[in-house]
């Protein structure tokens, strides 16, 4: 196998195109992908795609003479004998490229990220991650889902019964009067009875869908442990029948509560096969792709960390029982804050929170960079929701220079912007506060363990502050 070789892009950034990428199948390559992707609803399904009248072209990278530059998607594209790697733009530094090291830096951040997800369960504590040397992301979510996985398994091997129709020598469970007639009866077959009966064995849905993930990354991952883990997965289902299996399988599997720990496998699987694309173009070359789109990984991100560390807040995540407008006595235009916190002791008070995936420039203007759109969005939010406080968040970026060890000012406001709403009987002032969510650190951090304590202060001190 050809040595891969990494190329880093950055969020909207133009770079020149590599020479090994300008043979032009790369771009046919793209629209391939995207054509055929999977198209899971609660998971990383790109909403706001704005080339829905134009399928066949991709969304991934734009093109333009010998340039190229991501979208909104970041993740890693395995292409021939290159590993393209797509990162958030809250990492550009203008002044320089990245180092390796600052690359695994990226990655570790994104994992941290997704560990707040709760679409996905990761597993919080990623011990292996400090224990192993792997740059490459790709290679660190296989290490993820092996690791986990075998464990799981080596503990518990997931068995459950399931229907079977079979000719038997003698009654076995309960006996199939229709089939033994058609099928033994008839044929003068009398001494074989068929029967219907549970089983109760490995060969299931569930472990069909671990085996297929498994080999499926094994013929992509070039790290000796990751393929020692896949190989003993593999080995575990030896018995479990090779079957091509999707997202939707994954959807139809519902685990006994006895075997709750192997829930994490299978959001695992789901996350592989709702995001990655395993594909054979021109019948001769294999190539991977695992994309999410960035604007959805940080909305997840903040409304899972304050859900698992605001305990104190009434929390409603992503409410979707207010419209903008009526047609027909229908409700329109359905709104959907991502945080509404409820204040039981007083209404007034209660407060929505909305993300904003766009690097702020507050020396700008009076603005500060904020959007007309936006500012539209939450006096939408505030009239129909009937609240007063709404909190505008936008990630930090690395050119903030924020100090990972000085949490002091974390959760400051940026701006407060004041609506009034002269059409309401008591002029009611709607208050939009502007804020930057800390959720990089601006110096490298190898140490998955360290990154994750220094950046749950951090923002754990800024919600505090906020909200």
């Amino acid at each position: 196998m050809a040595t891969i070789q990494p190329v880093n892009l950055f969020e909207y950034k133009w770079n020149n195109e590599p020479a090994r990428l300008k043979d032009g199948n790369f771009e046919a390559f793209l629209d391939g992908i995207w054509k055929d992707r999977p198209k899971a609803e609660n998971w990383y399904s790109d909403e706001n795609d704005e080339s829905k009248a134009d399928e066949g072209k991709q969304r991934f990278v734009r093109f333009r003479s010998n340039e190229l530059s991501p979208r909104n998607y970041v993740g890693v594209i395995r292409y021939e004998n290159t590993e393209i790697n797509l990162l958030p733009k809250i990492f550009y530094d203008k002044d320089r490229e990245p180092t390796e090291n600052e690359i695994k830096n990226i990655h570790l951040h994104i994992l941290y990220w997704l560990s707040y997800n709760k679409k996905i369960q990761f597993p919080k504590s990623l011990s292996d991650l400090d224990s192993i040397e792997i740059d490459s992301f790709f290679e660190i979510l296989i290490l993820m889902f092996a690791t986990y996985t075998r464990d799981a398994m080596n503990r518990v091997l997931y068995q459950n019964y399931h229907d079977i129709n079979q000719d038997n020598q003698f009654i076995k469970g309960r006996l199939d009067v229709n089939g033994y007639i058609k099928n033994n009866i008839t044929t003068g077959n009398w001494q074989r009875i068929t029967c219907d009966y549970d089983t109760f064995d490995i060969d299931n849905r569930f472990n069909r869908i671990i085996k297929y993930v498994s080999k499926m990354l094994l013929a992509h991952t070039e790290n000796d442990v990751c393929q020692k883990l896949l190989f003993e997965i593999v080995f575990l289902l030896d018995d479990v029948e090779n079957a091509q299996m999707t997202y939707d399988d994954c959807e139809k599997v519902h685990l006994n509560p006895f075997y709750k720990e192997l829930n994490a496998v299978l959001d695992y699987c789901k996350l592989f096969l709702s995001n990655s694309m395993v594909y054979s173009y021109k019948d001769e070359l294999e190539v991977f792709a695992f994309l999410l789109p960035m604007e959805k990984i940080f909305e997840d991100f903040v409304v899972g960390f304050v859900e698992e560390n605001r305990k104190d807040l009434a929390i409603q995540a992503q409410r979707q029982d207010r419209y903008l407008a009526l047609k027909n006595d229908s409700g329109v235009f359905q709104l959907k804050p991502d945080i509404f916190i409820k204040n039981n002791e007083s209404p007034a008070n209660n407060l929505i929170v909305d993300t904003k995936y766009k690097i702020l420039s507050p020396n700008t203007d009076s603005k500060i960079g904020v959007s007309q759109t936006d500012m539209y969005q939450m006096v939408s939010y505030a009239i129909r929701y009937e609240v007063n406080n709404i909190i505008l968040l936008y990630p930090s970026s690395i050119s903030d220079s924020q100090d990972s060890d000085n949490v002091t000012n974390a959760g400051s406001s940026l701006a407060c912007f004041i609506v009034k709403d002269e059409l309401s009987n008591n002029e009611k002032e709607i208050n939009i506060k502007v804020h930057k969510f800390p959720m990089i650190l601006d110096h490298c951090c190898n140490d998955y363990q360290n990154l994750k304590s220094k950046l749950d202060k951090n923002i754990l001190n800024a919600t505090n502050n906020m909200m």
